[in-house]
């Protein structure tokens, strides 16, 4: 695009109204804004003669990091390496620290989201002033994106009834509750702090290193085991799932929550499928 049709879409996509005169300055702001925009960041700046052999390998080297990222987030991401050279979907990626990201299944949402991530990514990232509106469709596909299936989950069996469950609400929301449940496991694993103490127990390798606990500068989880065989509260559910957003997917899904956390820690964290029989012979 031209330039003035560049500022035209970006004009549109964030409702500017230039007649608007209470906002004026804002408005004179962001139109200044969407100036640099285009010359840093949608055109190619540098004239075919300063492009490098190994900086365009580096360029198609993350292209194909990012592949899953739809065309224009896409090519969005590579214009900010290209002239920036940072990922740029790790960074905002990074900004994302809302628990229930990944239930969520709206634009009001997203939306919210976005609006946290911009007022602190533009400080942090000067050449994000002004891009908000493409900040809340990163958002909205980055959720898309970490809701995909990987292929080594793709013969997963919990149950029948729960199996249902998590791939209808997938196909109906786009909301994927086995990668949620796994994001969730593995940032408990991480945090025994916020363990019960009738859950935890010192781990072999705290009895094994106990003389030198103190010295050995490690993370905490390490020198503690998880007991999954307790019978309430696995896994900080109780909390976790009064805090969750009340949908038509998680009302009334608490035991089931459960058993795909449990499927997710006896599955990737401890490898127990012994219990795993016993616990699904039992509940499920």
């Amino acid at each position: 695009m031209r330039l003035e049709e560049y500022i035209v879409k970006r004009k549109t996509e964030d409702g500017i109204d230039e007649y608007d005169f209470e906002k004026r300055m804002q408005n004179a702001h962001i139109c200044v804004n969407y100036i640099f925009e285009y010359f840093n960041n949608y055109l190619e700046t540098r004239p075919a003669d300063e492009k490098t052999a190994l900086h365009e390998q580096k360029i198609d080297k993350y292209r194909k990091l990012i592949k899953d990222y739809n065309p224009e987030i896409r090519d969005w991401l590579i214009s900010l390496y290209a002239s920036y050279g940072k990922y740029m979907h790790k960074q905002l990626m990074n900004l994302i620290t809302d628990d229930f990201f990944l239930l969520y299944d709206s634009d009001a949402e997203f939306r919210s989201i976005s609006y946290d991530i911009y007022a602190i990514a533009k400080k942090r990232f000067k050449f994000l002033e002004g891009q908000s509106e493409m900040l809340f469709r990163f958002v909205k596909d980055a959720h898309r994106v970490r809701s995909l299936f990987n292929p080594y989950d793709k013969d997963l069996f919990i149950s029948e009834n729960v199996n249902e469950w998590i791939t209808e609400t997938y196909k109906k929301y786009g909301v994927n509750i086995y990668n949620y449940c796994q994001e969730w496991i593995f940032y408990y694993l991480e945090r025994p702090e916020i363990w019960p103490k009738g859950h935890k127990k010192r781990s072999e390798y705290y009895y094994e290193r106990q003389n030198e606990y103190k010295k050995l500068n490690l993370n905490d989880w390490v020198y503690w085991d998880y007991d999954y065989r307790q019978k309430s509260n696995l896994f900080g559910l109780d909390l976790l799932y009064r805090k969750m957003p009340k949908k038509n997917f998680t009302r009334g899904k608490k035991q089931e929550f459960e058993a795909v956390l449990m499927y997710c820690w006896l599955h990737r964290v401890t490898k127990d499928a012994e219990y795993w029989e016993e616990y699904s012979s039992n509940v499920l």
